[in-house]
């Protein structure tokens, strides 16, 4: 690691803590508003100040062990490029066997380093994930959820991360059985329902948002297509049990250098595959083809097993099942 690369970390880290402390004050003054607007309890914005003011101080503790562990790595490089200058101008006698040792030594304190860099930065972007969902402009009024402009900040900073070696993502882009339009329990309530419902079987780290008048997605970060059919899976099964509703869904893992608005189309496009059945059915797209995916769904309410279609092109044709669609 070079002394630019040091140094770029650091300035990570600065950027981040910076991005801590203004999202903090953004979320304050949106709380703020809400509350007069809305007559938020009291209780309630203290919980979520107290999340804010741990959110802040996990970012305060790292950028303060990140910053004494690269003060220590730039300690040990400038003594072994002093002890390599005295040895090239005779200024002490040359001791090679303990130069070795000390570059030996400098190249773990490197590696454990970067190592260390790396792991911070995932901390950093599920830190970043956190402070993002607390400012109320990024926040569907109706649902408590994430609204779609959060969700395209969230997918630029993860795939942006891909860049850098990060690990995979998939999203879920699912609709829901809900009348968004109807002023009822059936409508609005309704769609509030879902939005709990995902958000109380989701993991620590994905992101939930509201993409549409009844469309949701879940954003799913370290997850590989295999993964997004899982929670696709669920997510149907979950919200079929509980709510008797039924849930369309496509899946689609990103791709290298793919943008967002590319990654979205893609699970539109699945998606849309998924809605023309009559029952609730999961779609993926996997770059090439859009297909459908197989699994059993249990209804509940009425002890009734739909199957959905097998969709690999190899026995497709035989079943009569297979449905995929160059997409």
């Amino acid at each position: 690691m070079t002394l630019a690369q040091v140094l770029l970390g650091q300035g990570l880290i600065v950027d981040t803590t910076a991005l801590a402390a203004v999202a903090l004050v953004g979320y304050l003054f949106g709380r703020r508003t809400r509350r007069a607007a809305a007559a938020t309890p009291d209780v309630t914005l203290l919980i979520e100040l107290a999340r804010a003011q741990c959110v802040a101080k996990d970012l305060e503790h790292l950028a303060q062990r990140l910053r004494t562990e690269a003060q220590g790595h730039l300690a040990s490089l400038a003594a072994f490029q002093g002890q390599v200058e005295r040895m090239q101008t005779g200024a002490v006698t040359a001791d090679w066997r303990q130069l070795r040792q000390h570059a030996d030594a400098l190249i773990g304190q490197t590696m454990s380093l970067a190592s260390s860099l790396s792991l911070a930065c995932d901390e950093m972007r599920d830190h970043q994930s956190q402070l993002m969902t607390f400012a109320d402009a990024r926040v569907d009024r109706e649902t408590g959820v994430l609204n779609r402009r959060a969700l395209v900040e969230h997918l630029q900073a993860r795939l942006a991360a891909r860049g850098e070696g990060a690990k995979k993502v998939a999203i879920v882009l699912c609709s829901v059985d809900v009348d968004p339009y109807a002023w009822s329990i059936d409508g609005e309530a309704g769609l509030g329902s879902v939005a709990r419902l995902i958000e109380q079987y989701a993991r620590g780290n994905d992101v939930i948002a509201r993409y549409g008048p009844q469309e949701f997605v879940i954003l799913l970060p370290r997850t590989t297509l295999e993964g997004g059919l899982v929670v696709g899976e669920r997510l149907l099964k979950i919200v079929d049990a509980a709510l008797e509703r039924r849930v369309w869904a496509g899946v689609v893992e990103a791709e290298i250098e793919e943008t967002p608005e590319e990654l979205l189309a893609r699970a539109e496009s699945a998606l849309r595959a998924a809605a023309k059945e009559e029952t609730p059915t999961l779609y993926v797209h996997d770059g090439a083809v859009t297909r459908r995916h197989a699994f059993e769904l249990m209804h509940a309410h009425s002890g009734r097993l739909a199957a959905s279609s097998i969709s690999s092109s190899s026995n497709g044709a035989a079943n009569g099942a297979e449905s995929e669609t160059v997409g």
